[in-house]
């Protein structure tokens, strides 16, 4: 599907630190300890960078350490869920 519309032109990194503002913006504004919503919405910035990311092709760059580090930025750990409610 063609468009007429004007297309995005972002570098690598610029897309880069848009997503670790997104990310910075979404953790001071979330509840804490965060709930599955605000790990949602992390987890969505991270996702839409990284299919961004893999459609620069930019070989210079490991992909997959910069979305580590966006984890770690928005994240406690992907695969980490929240500790249970103890009482």
């Amino acid at each position: 599907m063609t468009s007429n519309e004007p297309a995005l032109n972002l570098t690598y990194d610029e897309l880069y630190e848009e997503a670790q503002a997104m990310l910075s913006v979404l953790s001071r504004n979330c509840s804490s300890p965060p709930d599955t919503f605000d790990r949602g919405c992390r987890r969505g910035v991270i996702t839409l960078w990284y299919s961004l990311a893999m459609s620069i092709k930019d070989s210079g760059r490991d992909y997959h350490e910069d979305r580590r580090q966006l984890l770690l930025a928005g994240l406690t750990s992907e695969s980490q869920e929240p500790p249970a409610d103890v009482r």
